[in-house]
């Protein structure tokens, strides 16, 4: 980086949805602003979490002066507990983020370890030649910020994860005047979200939702389950006055909506809410008089929905008549599994309302009309959307430049784009990429590791065990195990096991003498039989692995 240059690189969020993590870099100093996750799905088999690769800042770690995390969401962060330790640096939160945090540093053994510096709402602090400070901004979880950078060569503004709410439950208000001495300031330049930037008009209300929730939730005659994100502490309390006010008591199913409903009461944001009841409570409350609050609403396979949908649950059970509200966006790549739930809970007579049927959610960041606002409030040089799919940041660059923003510049994930001395210009790239979460430690999404496990789900797996002499006999019958290939208990199978232990020992008997003392031509040739007569058998190509033993 040449001297008193600012720039801006972001490994994570741009071109995606979640996975959010900025830098902010100045006379080789640095700051993080937000360390996220993304979550695995089929192309990742047992992959549960998926972090950025920040590889390019870990060469600049003496230099990397903190994390600015902007509030509790996963994708903003999640990645922490799973980073920190190769990045070393303090991590400034305000107190209901912090409160998460901590319990899941306490998980990974790292809560002694991290340095937390507790941040109000509104307040600030200095990390390297950065001086930050937080602006309140309405979002679906309490405490959420904006953050001001000041530097050496101007002011910038990091928005992500916000809308323009007059009612918007919990937390504040986004902060307008604020925002608006700011603009006064000479903003050199503001990244903002981008999820929005195709939606015309303006983000609807918490405050109408919880209207309009209360009169869908009345009208219902047995159990109601509303699925939501466990984060989402407004919705949480838009379920908790619809109940007070349908005679319900409300009674919350997922390890991750407990955790953070205990946060927020921690905070204070749930002083005037009684306790939730248990699921076990909840199995002997008439169901005409329960709310149930559950994770799942994007069908994840191991969250409460799915377990309640597949009557897999040991409290909660539905039946025809009951009814399910999903009130939560589906988010793009689990179509397919709410696909699935919503046919299982469909298949137990229970009634589904979604946002496209009826008015069960609203959006946590802004529409046109909102950022229309912002670059007004805000008068920014220079607009850099974050936050955001490929589209939707080419719809915003577009957008900003039809609303009177002088200049717009896309980014994406590994892009170094230089603020000052302007004009603003992407002027190189960094390395970046995917690291899967793998029991402690972190790896590359195109490792060896996951491609196996991919063909394994995809083709199934042979395990074959040849014991042979010194002199190239083959002592007992090869041991062969089908994994993801064999049925238990099948006279078929049997016989295929007969087919390819047979076939082995005469391949490998009929080799010459010398070749059966030689290891590599004796695996080769086993393998080569067994992937020949599992083409015949089945059709199919698994992973073949061959051990050899010496006796």
């Amino acid at each position: 980086m040449k001297k008193k240059q600012l720039v801006f690189v972001p490994l994570g969020g741009c071109g995606e949805i979640g996975m959010n993590l900025s830098l902010y870099g100045y006379n080789d100093h640095w700051v993080m602003i937000d360390c996220g996750i993304t979550f695995g799905d089929e192309r990742y088999p047992g992959i549960n979490i998926i972090t950025p690769d920040i590889s390019f800042i870990e060469k600049e770690i003496k230099n990397l002066h903190g994390i600015i995390i902007t509030h509790g969401h996963e994708d903003h962060i999640g990645g922490v507990p799973h980073l920190w330790k190769n990045l070393n640096c303090p991590v400034y939160v305000t107190p209901f983020a912090a409160a998460h945090l901590r319990r899941k540093l306490s998980e990974v053994g790292l809560i002694e370890c991290v340095p937390i510096r507790e941040i109000p709402c509104g307040g600030g602090g200095k990390a390297g030649p950065f001086e930050f400070k937080y602006i309140s901004v309405a979002h679906s979880i309490p405490e959420t910020q904006a953050v001001s950078l000041k530097t050496p060569v101007g002011t910038l503004l990091h928005m992500t994860d916000w809308k323009l709410d007059p009612r918007p439950l919990v937390g504040s208000q986004t902060d307008e005047q604020k925002l608006r001495d700011l603009g006064d300031t000479s903003l050199i330049a503001l990244m903002c979200d981008s999820t929005n930037a195709e939606i015309a008009g303006h983000s609807k209300s918490e405050g109408k939702l919880r209207d309009n929730l209360t009169k869908i939730i009345s009208a219902c005659s047995k159990r109601v389950v509303v699925a939501c994100f466990a984060s989402n502490i407004a919705r949480l309390l838009t379920c908790v006055y619809a109940a007070k006010n349908s005679g319900r008591s409300v009674g919350l199913v997922g390890r991750s909506l407990w955790s953070m409903a205990e946060n927020a009461r921690s905070c204070g944001y749930l002083k005037e809410v009684p306790e939730f009841l248990v699921p076990e409570e909840l199995s002997y409350c008439p169901r005409e008089r329960s709310l149930i609050v559950a994770t799942g609403s994007q069908g994840e396979s191991r969250a409460a929905l799915s377990r309640i949908a597949s009557n897999n649950h040991s409290d909660i059970f539905l039946e025809k008549g009951d009814t399910v509200i999903f009130s939560s966006k589906e988010i793009p790549g689990n179509e397919r599994a709410i696909g699935r739930l919503k046919n299982q809970l469909s298949a137990r007579g229970v009634e589904i309302l979604t946002e496209k049927e009826s008015f069960v959610h609203v959006s946590g960041h802004p529409a046109q009309d909102e950022l229309s606002c912002i670059y007004d409030w805000l008068k920014p040089k220079l607009l850099v959307p974050i936050h955001g799919e490929t589209r939707h940041l080419r719809t915003h660059v577009k957008f900003a430049k039809n609303n009177n923003v002088s200049d717009a510049l896309m980014v994406e994930n590994g892009s170094v784009l230089r603020i000052y001395p302007g004009p603003a210009e992407i002027v190189g790239e960094v390395k970046t990429g995917r690291k899967a979460v793998f029991g402690r430690e972190l790896i590359p999404v195109e490792s060896t590791i996951i491609k196996t496990r991919r063909q394994m789900a995809l083709s199934g797996m042979a395990v074959v065990t040849i014991s042979m002499d010194g002199n190239g006999n083959i002592v007992n019958e090869p041991l062969i195990s089908l994994p993801g290939l064999q049925e238990i208990k099948r006279d078929k199978e049997d016989d295929l096991l007969s087919i390819l232990i047979e076939e082995v020992m005469y391949d490998v008997n009929n080799l010459r003498q010398g070749s059966r003392q030689n290891n590599k031509i004796v695996e080769k040739t086993a393998g080569r039989t067994i992937r020949r007569v599992l083409k015949e058998e089945r059709g199919v190509r698994p992973i073949i692995q061959i051990h050899l033993v010496r006796i």
